[in-house]
């Protein structure tokens, strides 16, 4: 009996690292160096991260060599720069500052490069791809272009915002549910998405662009370039912060060829992203609610750093319900399985961590598999590990 679906699957950095995607360790120095490439060394980039490494000197007594910056922890010191308008009258943008929009345009260039054709991928990711139910949710928390092109590649269709509406009104929004798509949530942005409102404000101030007149913004004063459409599709309520997320069809084109600061709508590698996630946030909106009814929940190639403790409390909310509501009931003839953990992890000391991690993930109704993800973990994925219970109790998902 083909499997319902009904299952989430929440896909950290180690989901992607088979492709050949940087883990979040190594993006420092490619980052640094494609933005040298395409501005040489005297940015204001260089001058912020110089700033930066004396900080770390006077403030923790931290000698930190160029060559050893922590990404995360230097895009934490200039988000909370730019977010608290430390800068006063010199901040750049409300998008960033010119480093941060640097940043973040090195960053999609860098996993755009990394990133296989849609034909050139692993196995396991076509694999994964066709054992995905039209009924699944998937959560990634990755900016590349993986899973998409892996769908696109077995022919399965899919979708990225939550819900189709057939009607929007002033207190209620009707679902669309004749369309059957895999659900794939980008928790955290896209390489391929952009952010129009400021582009829009500025556009509504200047007038409409002129042959002579100044670039807003490389891609949506250039729409047709880049293949430029809405993340979402049909009626929208007309303040969805959604309406204003827009996806790009030729990334060769734009990260080949652009050299301007305009950057791709990414929450950075920071620790306080979330403070940039008020256009995603109906992504994350009743999660803590979600599993009860769910029939899978696997977590793969997220090992929970300690300074993602926002993303910790949605899947501890997420797991406890899926443990504990309906484990024993039956679900069209099938039933709750483990939750399934995929990481790679080559020693007992590196288990052990990541077991304290997801320590309130109740042991006896959980599963692990620390080889990585790959063709055996699609296996493992896929197949049923947990026996039927002796006593199910018949429901229905609804």
């Amino acid at each position: 009996m083909p499997h319902p679906g009904f299952r989430i699957f929440v896909l950290g950095a180690g989901f992607s690292r088979p492709a050949g995607l940087p883990l979040a360790s190594e993006l420092f120095p490619l980052v640094k160096n494609s933005i040298e490439e395409r501005h040489g060394r005297d940015t204001k980039f260089h001058k912020d991260l110089a700033d930066y490494i004396r900080y770390k000197k006077l403030a923790d007594g931290e000698e930190v060599h160029e060559s050893a910056v922590d990404l995360e922890a230097l895009h934490s010191h200039l988000d909370i720069e730019h977010f608290l308008g430390l800068r006063g009258s010199d901040t750049w943008s409300k998008e960033g500052n010119e480093s941060q929009l640097m940043i973040r345009r090195a960053i999609g260039e860098v996993i755009h490069r990394h990133t296989p054709a849609l034909d050139k991928l692993p196995s396991a990711y076509y694999r994964f791809a066709e054992n995905l139910s039209l009924h699944d949710w998937v959560l990634t928390l990755n900016y590349d272009l993986v899973l998409e092109r892996a769908l696109e590649h077995v022919g399965k269709p899919y979708r990225l915002f939550p819900h189709r509406f057939v009607d929007v009104g002033e207190h209620l929004n009707v679902v669309d549910s004749s369309k059957e798509e895999v659900i794939l949530l980008k928790l955290h942005g896209s390489v391929d998405w952009f952010h129009n409102a400021s582009f829009l404000e500025q556009r509504a101030s200047l007038g409409p662009r002129t042959a002579a007149g100044p670039v807003v913004h490389e891609v949506f004063d250039f729409p047709e370039r880049f293949g430029v459409s809405p993340l979402v599709e049909g009626p929208r309520q007309p303040d969805d912060p959604l309406r204003h997320v827009q996806r790009i069809k030729n990334c060769d084109a734009f990260y080949r060829s652009s050299r301007g600061f305009d950057a791709p709508f990414i929450l950075s590698p920071s620790h306080v992203k979330f403070v940039y996630a008020q256009p995603l946030l109906s992504f994350w909106h009743g999660m803590g609610q979600s599993g009860g009814w769910n029939l899978g929940l696997n977590v793969i190639g997220f090992s929970l750093p300690q300074h993602d403790e926002y993303i910790r409390v949605g899947l501890y909310q997420m797991i406890r319900n899926f443990q504990f509501y309906s484990w024993d009931t039956n679900f069209f003839g099938h039933h709750k399985d483990y939750v399934k953990f995929v990481d790679f992890q080559a020693s007992r000391d590196g288990m052990n961590r990541y077991l304290k991690r997801y320590a309130f993930s109740e042991p006896s109704r959980s599963a692990f598999l620390f080889a990585g993800f790959g063709d055996d973990a699609v296996e493992f994925l896929f197949t049923q590990q947990r026996p039927a219970p002796t006593n199910i109790v018949t429901g229905a998902i609804g």
